[in-house]
């Protein structure tokens, strides 16, 4: 039976992968207000995020189909080579990490494995990388805050449907209403969304109907449409 905890599960995997729709990013977010689940959101933003950069690997589990024959042989080669009878080998004990399982597991899920019951490492498509435009691949924007206070930290996708916007605020005035915009090189402006201002960090993913070849720049504006922050996007 399907619960609740699997459908978050299925949200994030998406998320961090791109490929959410309108809709279902809708769902995300509202979800996303549990703040055991932002917060759990977050650590596995971290855990891909050092996937990308590459300082972390998996290395695929040796094929031990063919263990107990192994071992059997073993045992058997110890008892005719050794004159006081069969020698008892005691399993070499290592200390457990605590933190190794979750991690592992979590860096094969956001790495494209998924481990089976069986333990079988079953291959599924990695996090896209690749130059500006690439579909689902993150990229990083470098904003400039053209507002005192606020400080705006934001990424792009690049979908077949569109592009989205992850944005994080902070400084934002309380109550007050932002407008993500997504501008084309012949001064086109395509809606990504609006925004509230909020005494908490701001962390919302945008859409707007464009396809990333056809935008140059990323502006937040407020309801005088003067820009807090922009961001010019690298050429695709």
């Amino acid at each position: 039976m399907r619960t609740p905890d699997d459908r978050w599960a299925e949200l994030c995997a998406a998320a961090l992968a791109g490929e959410l729709s309108p809709a279902e990013t809708v769902e995300f977010d509202e979800l996303r207000r549990d703040p055991r689940r932002a917060d759990e959101y977050e650590d596995l933003r971290g855990i891909t995020a050092r996937l990308r950069q590459g300082d972390l690997a998996w290395t695929p589990p040796r094929d031990d189909s063919d263990l107990e024959a192994r071992i059997a042989a073993s045992i058997a080669r110890a008892e005719g080579e050794t004159a006081e009878g069969p020698r008892v080998v005691e399993p070499v004990r290592r200390p457990r990490r605590p933190w190794l399982v979750p991690t592992v597991a979590a860096a094969c899920l956001l790495g494209g494995l998924v481990i089976g019951a069986n333990g079988a490492a079953l291959v599924q498509p990695s996090v896209p990388s690749g130059p500006p435009g690439t579909l689902g691949a993150v990229e990083q924007l470098a904003v400039t805050d053209d507002d005192a206070g606020v400080d705006v930290d934001a990424q792009v996708v690049a979908h077949t449907w569109g592009t989205e916007a992850y944005l994080e605020a902070t400084g934002l005035n309380v109550g007050a209403t932002y407008e993500l915009v997504f501008v084309g090189a012949d001064g086109t402006e395509f809606p990504a969304g609006e925004v509230l201002g909020s005494e908490v960090p701001i962390v919302c993913r945008m859409n707007a109907a464009v396809p990333r070849s056809e935008t140059v720049r990323l502006e937040l504006r407020d309801t005088q449409r003067s820009v807090v922050a922009h961001a010019d996007l690298p050429a695709v």
